[in-house]
């Protein structure tokens, strides 16, 4: 058991580095540049679903895995903020 929780203390810490430096400076630079042009909304969307089932799946799981809930809420959080900036940029996107 105890190979278990350092394996996850480890995925922790690396998702939620990534999620905490990573998507943070993105939307910093959407902010600075009140754009998402360069950015896929396709692929935000998938990572979305992606933080979402995580986190429901760490929910549903018996026990409740909360190294697995822990580390993809703060990248859901942020995933939603860019989505959020999708919305508020969309007429300074480049529509071909």
């Amino acid at each position: 058991m105890w190979t278990v929780d350092v394996v996850g203390r480890i995925a922790f810490f690396i998702t939620v580095t990534y999620t905490c430096v990573g998507l943070p400076i993105q939307v910093r630079r959407n902010y600075i540049n009140k754009s998402t042009t360069g950015i896929s909304l396709f692929m935000i969307v998938v990572l979305c679903f992606t933080f979402s089932s995580w986190i429901a799946y760490g929910l549903v799981k018996s026990p409740q895995d909360w190294f697995i809930i822990g580390s993809n809420v703060p990248g859901a959080g942020w995933v939603f903020v860019i989505l959020c900036q999708f919305w508020i940029y969309r007429s300074k996107r480049n529509t071909f």
